[in-house]
């Protein structure tokens, strides 16, 4: 026979086990901490190698990589702007400045993307600042709203010099 002892250890494990694996079950699928990221790769799909000085009219190719731990679907919209040093923006902020592009992805829960992006600047401009910012989709009220989420690049925009 089994002494009483070992019973009600082994059953105290019983228990405890048991309210683990519920517990488990209860929380999985949930996000605990929901985010979204957003980053910016040179023309090479890797952190570095940013261009630094381009001339007026030369393309430049990056890439956005864009991340959903929301917990569910997220419509993204990410706008590319031309600032300078004196643009503000910050989380509670979106930046006023002109908008160069527009990109819009539709990322499911857990999953990421990444995007290529060509812009041209039209004209010579010395520390401008290229801005690619997170909007999302709020159902509640049905429209965009800024999501506190940007990324930023420094660059000289240089006229071609006539030989």
């Amino acid at each position: 026979m089994i002494d009483e002892e070992v019973k009600a250890v082994i059953l105290a494990i019983i228990i405890v086990a048991g309210v683990f694996s519920i517990a488990q079950l209860i929380a999985s699928g949930r996000v605990v901490e929901p985010f979204s990221a957003i980053g910016l790769l040179g023309p090479k799909m890797k952190i570095g190698d940013y261009p630094k000085n381009v001339l007026v009219n030369q393309t430049i190719n990056l890439y956005l990589f864009i991340d959903n731990h929301e917990g569910h679907l997220m419509y993204y919209v990410i706008y590319a702007k031309l600032g300078n040093r004196s643009t503000m923006i910050n989380e509670n902020v979106s930046a006023n400045a002109p908008i160069l592009d527009r990109y819009e992805i539709i990322l499911p829960h857990g999953e990421n993307i990444t995007i290529p992006v060509s812009l041209k600047i039209q004209k010579p401009y010395r520390n401008a600042r290229l801005i690619f910012e997170m909007w999302i989709y709020d159902p509640v009220s049905e429209t965009l709203r800024y999501h506190g989420r940007w990324v930023q690049l420094w660059i000289n925009v240089t006229a071609p010099t006539i030989s």
